[in-house]
């Protein structure tokens, strides 16, 4: 097949933040298939400084592994505000096109979202062209930001939702994330044989226990003698981070206890204030680092962190860092509910809290500092779990099968 995927923050494991559409298109590539990816210029947690004039970075081409990739021009200040990231969105809607347009017609398309409005200029080149296309959802828009208090504009909300029902409508499949995202979808009308689930997965080249990584890390960033709760991933509006700087301000007073929080986000400068603020000694904030380098950091943790904010769609959520602390074998402690949750509470994997609730937080890093073979117990729960039901091999040989009937069924019609 030839198969184009459009996601806006492409990006391989050189570069900090989820590789998932990298390894999905990498194993659809080494699989015979050829395969090209339409993105844009900034990752989602780096912050480039782009010195070349826009009318130079309207489409360029570059080869990552067994995959063409065509990055087109993106407004990259998304880091800085609400603003900022809507430019971008909007900025990527208009030059997306550009590379379904120029290059040769693909089979199907798979469009990622969110974000939402390059989604619908996808659909249009798609209809335009005659192409099949399948609809990944990673989060419910608009409904998450209106959840969140982000989006409030009725005008706004009423475009977006217009899309969203157009995207559904007029996709060939829809594939969602999580049994949650699925529900969600079918609860409100589509066709359930349209709504297919293929989970994140985990791999385990990539992640995975090593002690000795562990030790090395260790000793390099002086912890050998703390006990290392992390929480590794995006520093956004979404994540509630906020719990984690009250809870460490509650554990001052014991000084073996180190939250590190590894990554980046609109909200990460804030925080940092926040915690300068609070006098946090006991909180280290460390920049993004390229996935291949998430091993070292997570093995040298003690403890990994998993917050989202207490809303109701967060409810079929499953961040992709609870998976990556399960391969790792580390014990978690969880403030999500839902579906998040009841992975924990299924795979014995650690402890879970309510959202909000930083003293109960506390409670659950204390109880497994002081109890660590209860704590390695858990962790090796979860590396168990995670092992049997989030295998990325597994979710991308699902993804093939999908995109194989959808251009079976496009030649039929």
């Amino acid at each position: 097949m030839k198969i184009c995927m459009v996601y806006q923050y492409y990006q391989g494991h050189g570069a900090p933040g989820h590789s998932l559409v990298y390894e999905l298109t990498q194993f659809l590539a080494k699989r015979g298939h050829e395969v090209t990816v339409v993105t844009g210029e900034t990752g989602y947690m780096r912050r480039e400084a782009i010195v070349r004039p826009w009318y130079k970075r309207l489409m360029r081409t570059e080869r990552d592994g067994l995959v063409n990739v065509m990055r087109t021009y993106t407004y990259s200040q998304l880091h800085k505000s609400y603003l900022g990231r809507l430019l971008s969105f909007l900025s990527f809607s208009l030059t997306c096109p550009l590379g379904l347009l120029f290059m040769s017609r693909p089979d199907v398309v798979i469009a990622s979202s969110p974000p939402i409005f390059p989604m619908f200029s996808v659909w249009l080149v798609c209809k335009l062209r005659r192409i099949p296309m399948v609809l990944e959802v990673r989060d419910i828009w608009p409904e998450s930001a209106v959840q969140m208090g982000i989006l409030r504009n009725r005008h706004l909300i009423r475009i977006m939702s217009w899309i969203e029902r157009v995207l559904y409508d007029r996709s060939r499949r829809i594939v969602a994330l999580t049994e949650g995202i699925q529900q969600n979808i079918r609860d409100r009308g589509w066709r359930h044989d349209k709504v297919e689930l293929v989970t994140c997965g985990v791999d385990f080249d990539l992640l995975r226990p090593d002690e000795t990584l562990r030790l090395q890390t260790r000793q390099r960033m002086d912890w050998a003698h703390r006990k290392v709760v992390m929480y590794f991933g995006a520093l956004g509006e979404a994540n509630n981070i906020a719990v984690v700087l009250r809870a460490a301000q509650a554990l001052l007073s014991q000084p073996q206890v180190l939250f590190v929080l590894v990554g980046d986000g609109m909200m990460s400068r804030p925080l940092r204030a926040m915690a300068q603020a609070m006098e946090l000694d006991n909180v280290l904030f460390l920049d993004p680092v390229p996935k291949h380098e998430a091993s070292a950091y997570l093995n040298a943790a003690d403890i990994c962190l998993v917050t989202l904010q207490d809303i109701p769609l967060f409810e079929g959520a499953i961040p992709t860092k609870l998976l990556d602390y399960m391969a790792c074998s580390k014990p978690v402690i969880c403030g999500v509910r839902g579906e998040a949750q009841r992975i924990m509470t299924l795979a014995g994997a650690g402890l879970v809290f309510s959202p909000d609730d930083d003293q109960a937080l506390v409670r659950s890093v204390l109880e497994l500092c002081d109890d660590p073979e209860r704590a390695t117990n858990m962790g090796s729960n979860a590396l168990a779990h995670v092992r049997e039901f989030y295998s990325a091999s597994a979710s991308q040989s699902k993804m093939e099968e999908i995109l194989r009937d959808v251009v079976r069924e496009s030649e039929r019609v």
